[in-house]
């Protein structure tokens, strides 16, 4: 797929009209957010689509919102999501990906061909990329992809550690080239049923294939990285300019504020002030296999090692009722960037938004994944020496203790201290984003 650029004049700003189509949790919208809000400064003109249950989140940054698809709070806590994707049957867990991935895709399709009329390109997350590589080859327009963490083949992680499968490095690369060949024989016949609907003739090659396909100006489209270097080292030099990573794109003050994360809790200041720093929990968007086990294996850890504990609710309600007191303090979201530097260690469930906050407030890290890119940002935290993981249903007091042990000493904290430092800053990381997509649309990108 070959598409031409809108000028090529160096010497003249290019103003273009984009759509940021930015499905999944919260974690999977928010660098939407961050990416539209730069771009708009920039002057480029913005649209977002985001899931119903997340318009009214995403309004709060002041742009220009639009729902599509489905409602991923209903998706995520389904019995699919919570249960059948985590199946030891490879049959089950495979139908289970598909049903994930093609929940509502029609619908989707639809919207997503109306917000982009008149757009030069559509800039998207990995959740629901197949449909919005279909859109835009249909509109005949690039889309570039915003991948929150590594989902082509490399040398650095590999999927199969979150299936449980020992994997020596020399196979990270290969393993991967073979789980896209497994999901897209899995799923081409759905995707392709897409593409007729649009008129666009079947595809014989997984998603990742025809991405890399693309050209703008007889150059590669590239695929933004949108995490730290910091956490897979050598993965910038291997991909090289096909796939810049840019840094975690994280709220700034100012967006925070909109958001609603930065209000006034003077309860909970008064808590962190009158104690030593808690453990923070928080498991997002994600509904825990056995809440009650968690919730046994966090509070008696706690109670073992002595140490306070700070809890975000999330989406699913996590120990929202047990009563605040000199140990324990539960709300519903936190502010990560004002509350996570006064913590000791965090728990949470390895997802990329969390996984950023927590690494970038220099905090030891232990993650109970429930799977999509989870797994991989354990094997990351393990990898840099700052923390480690596990999958949730394995959640227990005795491992759980013995594990906050190890990340609280003093070696543990110094490494993620220093990793934080050499962490790409918010507003770079943006600037990043928005510079690999003007390059692109003006053709200054280099091969």
């Amino acid at each position: 797929m070959r598409y031409t650029t809108l000028q090529t004049d160096p010497d003249e700003d290019v103003i273009v009209d984009l759509l940021l189509a930015f499905s999944g949790s919260r974690g999977d919208v928010q660098p939407g957010l961050v990416l539209g809000t730069a771009l708009t400064r920039r002057g480029h003109r913005v649209r977002i689509a985001v899931p119903p249950n997340l318009v009214e989140f995403a309004r709060r940054s002041g742009l220009p919102v639009h729902p599509c698809g489905v409602d991923t709070s209903t998706l995520l806590s389904s019995d699919v999501a919570v249960s059948q994707v985590k199946s030891s049957n490879p049959r089950t867990r495979l139908a289970a990906v598909a049903a994930i991935a093609s929940a509502g895709a029609m619908t989707a399709l639809r919207e997503l061909m109306d917000l982009s009329h008149g757009a030069d390109a559509i800039v998207g997350g990995s959740v629901g990329q197949e449909r919005m590589l279909t859109v835009a080859e249909a509109r005949g327009i690039p889309y570039l992809p915003v991948h929150l963490c590594p989902m082509r083949p490399n040398r650095s992680v590999t999927l199969l550690s979150g299936m449980g499968v020992a994997t020596p490095r020399p196979l990270y690369r290969p393993s991967w080239s073979v789980i896209e060949r497994v999901l897209w024989w899995n799923s081409r016949a759905a995707e392709n049923a897409l593409r007729e609907h649009l008129g666009l003739s079947a595809a014989r090659s997984p998603t990742g294939h025809r991405i890399d396909a693309q050209r703008v100006a007889d150059r590669p489209v590239p695929t933004i990285g949108a995490y730290d270097p910091a956490l897979f080292p050598g993965l910038d030099t291997e991909w090289g300019r096909r796939r810049p990573l840019t840094g975690f794109l994280t709220p700034d003050a100012t967006l925070r504020a909109r958001l609603g994360d930065a209000g006034d809790d003077t309860a909970l200041e008064d808590w962190l002030s009158d104690g030593d720093a808690p453990l923070y929990v928080g498991f997002g968007s994600m509904t825990l296999p056995d809440p009650d086990a968690m919730a046994t294996a966090v509070l008696r850890t706690a109670a073992a090692l002595g140490v306070r504990l700070l809890v975000a609710a999330g989406w699913s309600g996590f120990l929202s009722d047990v009563s605040d007191d000199d140990t324990v303090i539960v709300r519903p979201t936190v502010d990560h960037a004002r509350v996570l530097p006064r913590c000791l260690a965090a728990i949470h469930h390895g997802g990329a938004g969390s996984t950023a906050a927590t690494v970038r407030a220099g905090l030891p890290t232990f993650a109970y994944w429930m799977g999509a890119d989870q797994p991989i940002w354990a094997q990351a935290l393990r990898s840099a020496g700052i923390g480690s993981g596990a999958p949730a249903a394995s959640a227990d007091p005795t491992r759980l203790t013995a594990q906050i042990r190890t990340l609280v000493d003093a070696a543990t904290r110094d490494r993620a201290a220093s990793v934080a430092r050499s962490m790409v800053d918010e507003a770079q990381a943006a600037a990043r984003a928005v510079a690999v997509i003007e390059a692109t649309m003006t053709g200054a990108q280099g091969n």
